[in-house]
């Protein structure tokens, strides 16, 4: 009786097929994974530096409402609402920010914030005087005012964000650099794999 060699391989050729269907999904899942984590670190990027240049431009548009203020102070009671409206949204986007940059557990990062939220917090206040003038000599005294104290403080505001966006951008790279070797060493086990399929 002949030995049949056909069922042999069949068996080897299901058994390949198998194999190479088992690699290709172990394949995608980490390409997949891999993806993930680059799109959430992107976003997250994209989210604190959204906010970021929020709180700028609001410390900015302040600036130009007193300016308003300081030029026709008849206005004073818009221009107040205005800027309360801004200490308010600029308030929540400071919590926003917050919450946004707490996961990373950088013990920099939470000092930078907190100095962030200190120094916002003075500057806000720091315009409460500046609506009581009245006369000219108290406007007078208010622009000195605005030169001593407000610049200032928005000076170390916009320093302070801009510390924190750079900690932010080195914090992208350092993950980048952690995705590209997750890359590499998903291209190395491809590449065994395939020699281990070819060997087989």
């Amino acid at each position: 009786m002949r030995f049949r060699t056909w069922p042999v391989a069949a068996l080897a050729l299901c058994g390949l097929l198998l194999l190479v269907v088992f690699s290709l999904l172990t394949a995608s899942r980490r390409a997949q994974e891999i993806y993930t984590q680059l799109d959430q670190l992107n976003t997250h990027h994209r989210q604190v530096d959204a906010k970021l240049r929020q709180l700028r431009s609001h410390v900015h548009l302040s600036g130009i409402f007193v300016r308003d203020y300081l030029l026709d102070p008849e206005q004073s009671a818009e221009n107040r609402q205005r800027l309360a409206e801004f200490r308010s949204t600029n308030r929540t986007t400071l919590v926003e920010l917050v919450a946004l940059t707490q996961g990373g557990g950088d013990e920099t990062n939470s000092n930078r914030m907190a100095t962030l939220q200190a120094q916002l917090d003075e500057y806000w206040k720091a315009f409460d005087p500046l609506f009581d003038s009245t006369t000219a000599g108290e406007l007078a005294r208010a622009s000195g005012f605005l030169r001593s104290e407000l610049i200032p403080r928005r000076e170390a505001v916009l320093a302070i964000a801009q510390e924190i966006e750079l900690l932010n951008n080195a914090s992208l790279d350092e993950e980048r650099a952690e995705v590209a070797q997750r890359h590499g060493e998903f291209r190395s086990d491809l590449l065994k794999l395939l020699w281990q399929s070819l060997l087989l």
